[in-house]
């Protein structure tokens, strides 16, 4: 195996060996989702950690398409070297890691494609009943999150390009969820998205994010302190996310619950 692969592997059974149970609720691991939701309600973040998650008809259904649209196949070490270092896009993700602002933060993107052992795109799946065309801040921090967690792992992140792909959760054919993929990573190769934005009839929109270390730092930074117990969490100010919110009933933040 090539000594960079070696070298990674043999990095990354230390990064998991180093962590302790030192951060909020006694992780040791923080969640790059985990870090990204705190930009839509902190509060809600406790709660899940706190409370446990609860489950709701809109997070299953969002879940099963996922799945759908992005199956997940697991390989071996040497077959995934194999599979990304060739000269054609190949498509397959890994858990990436890194220590940024003392968090040992960790995640797994939805899909990356690679050519030659460098990752040419990172591609977020976000399903929504609602308007596919807006992106939400913590959508974009969380794939940002993702590339500065590749580029602190060592690759070559020169041609890197982020991507958050939000789909309706209704209305795809049985086909397009089985060559989803393949059409959303060859659409992002040629530079034809609006092109495939046009095909699927405003159900989905691809939405292109700039890899951007620095303000990707600067966003795990604005929430290490919560994490490391310096702070207690924020709650947003919106009641529309309030009235949204599985633990609205419970949470003592709640303006809905309030009013």
């Amino acid at each position: 195996m090539d000594p960079f692969w070696e070298d990674l592997w043999r990095r990354e059974e230390a990064f998991m060996a180093s962590a302790k149970p030192e951060f909020r609720h006694g992780e040791s691991f923080i969640g790059v989702s985990d870090i990204a939701g705190q930009f839509y309600c902190e509060y809600k973040v406790e709660n899940e950690f706190a409370l446990g998650e609860v489950p709701t008809e809109a997070k299953e259904e969002g879940t099963v398409l996922h799945d759908e649209l992005i199956p997940g196949v697991e390989v071996t070490a040497d077959d995934f070297v194999r599979l990304v270092s060739g000269e054609k896009p190949s498509y397959a993700v890994l858990r990436v890691w890194g220590l940024v602002g003392g968090l040992h933060v960790i995640g797994v993107p939805d899909h990356i494609v690679w050519s030659r052992g460098r990752p040419l795109w990172l591609v977020e799946l976000k399903t929504t009943k609602g308007d596919p065309g807006i992106l939400w801040d913590d959508q974009m921090i969380q794939a940002r999150i993702y590339g500065l967690l590749l580029e602190l792992m060592g690759f070559d992140c020169s041609k890197l390009k982020l991507a958050v792909v939000r789909v309706m959760s209704h209305g795809l054919s049985e086909d397009d969820r089985r060559q989803w993929t393949f059409r959303v990573s060859e659409a992002l190769l040629k530079g034809t998205t609006s092109e495939l934005e046009s095909a699927y009839g405003g159900l989905m929109k691809a939405h292109i994010v700039t890899h951007d270390m620095t303000a990707a730092v600067a966003s795990v930074s604005a929430k290490t302190g919560y994490w490391m117990g310096q702070r207690e969490p924020t709650s947003s100010q919106s009641i529309g996310k309030c009235r949204a919110c599985e633990y609205n009933s419970t949470c003592p933040k709640s303006l809905d619950r309030r009013t």
